[in-house]
């Protein structure tokens, strides 16, 4: 059920161990101990994350810095369906892990109630510039209170995937290559769609998952706030300009039949892969997801296919997700756990983890690591672009609570059985409640 859709499952879905502060090129346990001991677990280090494999870019870096720092890492995975639950569990125990992975949804909540670590004493003792990193990652881990919870080292905005050979076959000319070029509105997307779909359910003309990225672009991109108010007390996507946007990406399937029906959705997303393998086999034309996917579709696409801005409305604007490490408030060494998040975003490590192409590091100089090659995606340049006009979903210590209450809902807009308007504004004030700490 849609309630249990968010952008960090979609990625798993996809074989990308991914999050919302998703990677999907998971890192191996290195002395796997399982998920529980702190301080290193029998090395110097100890590093929580979920779905890990061997040999993989994370995995490298991790092996690398523990080379150069003359130190063991102890990498725990734990599966990613119990991650949450188990790192709750840990952090709790008294033996917390020197370094965390975080779900980049959850940092407000977890630094809210104190039990991570304020990074404000070490990126101002290492003289840390906040210009050298895209803004829109490096301000995520800031707080109310001013603090810096948590350390972004990747990050993958949303863009739209184009099978360009059915643009060809359908004689439909392909979005602009440059984020900043007008046109290209909602307008132009659904004529575009509704060229691109063939009959029969042999092609569809778009397909615009149901997760919690669809609920950040669109609303955004009609000029409104996102799912919560920037101060995260209003719920705004049951707000006229959310609702709206929600009920225009409903009726392509439920009015102008250009985009998959909810029955089809809640099959297809049962298999891992399925969205991606949709544009990669040609059964759409269109398709918005994260740049996670680029690696998926490098090595498994059938068709021809590159990456273009999102369609605009009142604005051109995507949404951004974040892998994120953090320090535990009772990491039993953070200045080891500092000294890990310092080589994840360096120079070494930026140009191991760009080799994805999915995924841009952090700071700015690495978008000269993103080169094309004959695998594609042709327009790489554009996940630059994309980080640029990205924002991140607006952040409540109580989402989790609030994601419980508004999601089901959501469920009955896609079947058609209420409009947004409806459905959303039924929980506005219980979700409001919870978001003011009430529920």
């Amino acid at each position: 059920m849609t309630q249990n859709i968010s952008r960090r499952s979609v990625l798993r879905g996809l074989g990308l161990a991914g999050g919302a502060a998703a990677f999907g090129l998971p890192l191996a346990a290195c002395g796997d101990n399982g998920a529980g001991g702190g301080g290193g677990g029998g090395g110097n280090a100890s590093f929580m994350t979920w779905d890990t494999t061997s040999g993989t870019p994370l995995y490298t870096v991790a092996e690398n810095w523990a080379k150069s720092a003359g130190k063991t890492v102890d990498i725990q995975s734990v599966p990613g369906d119990d991650y949450d639950t188990k790192l709750r569990t840990v952090m709790s125990s008294g033996a917390a892990p020197t370094v965390i992975r975080i779900n980049d949804d959850y940092v407000r909540g977890y630094y809210a109630e104190g039990s991570l670590l304020d990074l404000r004493p070490y990126l101002e003792k290492d003289g840390i510039k906040p210009d050298d990193y895209f803004s829109v990652a490096y301000n995520f881990a800031k707080q109310p209170d001013g603090g810096h919870g948590a350390w972004p080292i990747m990050t993958n905005p949303g863009v739209l995937y184009c099978n360009t050979d059915a643009f060809a076959e359908a004689g439909v000319e392909l979005p602009p290559k440059d984020w900043a070029k007008s046109g290209w509105t909602w307008d132009d997307f659904l004529d575009a769609a509704k060229k691109l779909t063939k009959p029969n359910k042999e092609r569809y003309g778009a397909l615009v998952f149901p997760d919690t990225s669809l609920e950040t672009v669109w609303p955004v991109s009609n000029g409104g706030d996102g799912i919560y108010s920037k101060d995260a007390t209003r719920f705004t996507l049951a707000e006229p300009q959310g609702a709206e946007a929600i009920q225009w990406c409903a009726d392509l399937a439920l009015v102008h039949k250009v985009h998959p029906d909810f029955a089809t959705i809640t099959a297809g997303r049962q298999t891992p892969n399925w969205a991606l393998s949709q544009l990669g086999t040609g059964k759409v034309a269109m398709l918005l997801s994260l740049t996670s996917g680029i690696p998926y579709l490098r090595s498994n696409a059938k068709v021809k296919w590159d990456i273009f801005p999102t369609p605009m409305k009142v604005n051109r604007t995507t949404v951004n997700t974040l892998t994120v490490l953090a320090i535990p408030k009772a990491s039993k060494d953070p200045d080891t756990a500092w000294d890990f998040l310092k080589y994840c975003v360096g120079t070494d490590a930026s140009k191991l983890l760009a080799q994805s192409r999915g995924f841009m590091p952090v700071s700015k100089s690495s978008s000269a690591l993103f080169v094309p090659d004959d695998k594609g995606p042709a327009n790489l340049a554009l996940v630059t672009q994309a980080l640029d006009n990205a924002v991140n979903e607006n952040f409540s210590r109580y989402i989790e609570r609030a994601r419980t209450i508004y999601r089901p809902v959501l469920d009955d807009v896609w079947s058609g059985k209420k409009t947004a308007e409806a459905a959303l504004g039924s929980v506005k004030q219980k979700v409001e409640d919870v978001l003011a700490g009430k529920g």
